[in-house]
């Protein structure tokens, strides 16, 4: 391989800390085949996705594989310091179970290390079916955890069950679990 390609192929895109992958032959391929499904960040100044602000990032098989053979022996919070570098603007989606909760944990003692960089934000989905305490121990999480930003996400257009079910009907997620599982 020329060092013009080895260059071409690791460019770093214009935000100077997100690498910018590309396999050489990632041209060749249809770009639904090299697609990563990578489109979780925003540009910085504006609240709304914009894929076009995003650095390029073309995962291809190879690329993952590579990717997973590294991780593999790696302990957890390296592998998230790792992501973290990896993909800005990362989000932690979690229903605050042990592993949610234990990650959060994580990602908190990484932010000590580095207090200038980026949180990363939770997603939490608001199914409107959550039990109380669930509710209580997100209230304790943002108590505990005050700099990481919470995104709660409920159905379109209703904020209790009440309302959904007149929307919907009760128990959607037993009659159209294709329609509950959005």
């Amino acid at each position: 391989m020329s060092s013009s390609a080895v260059e071409a192929a690791t460019a770093t895109s214009s935000v100077a800390s997100s690498p910018r992958l590309n396999a050489v032959e990632a041209a060749k391929l249809d770009q639904q085949e090299v697609e990563s499904g990578y489109g979780s960040a925003t540009d910085a100044s504006s609240t709304s996705s914009s894929i076009a602000a995003l650095p390029l990032i073309s995962l291809t098989q190879p690329h993952l594989k590579h990717l997973n053979d590294q991780l593999e022996d790696m302990h957890p919070i390296d592998i998230l310091r790792f992501c973290r570098v990896m993909f800005p603007n990362l989000f932690q989606s979690t229903a605050f179970g042990l592993t949610g909760l234990v990650t959060l944990d994580m990602l908190s003692k990484i932010q000590k290390e580095n207090p200038a960089a980026a949180n990363v934000d939770l997603i939490f989905l608001d199914t409107l079916y959550h039990f109380s305490e669930t509710h209580a121990l997100v209230d304790r999480i943002q108590q505990r955890y005050p700099n990481v930003k919470l995104h709660v996400f409920k159905p379109f257009g209703v904020d209790t069950t009440a309302q959904f079910e007149a929307m919907y009907g009760a128990r959607l997620y037993e009659t159209e679990a294709e329609m509950y599982d959005w």
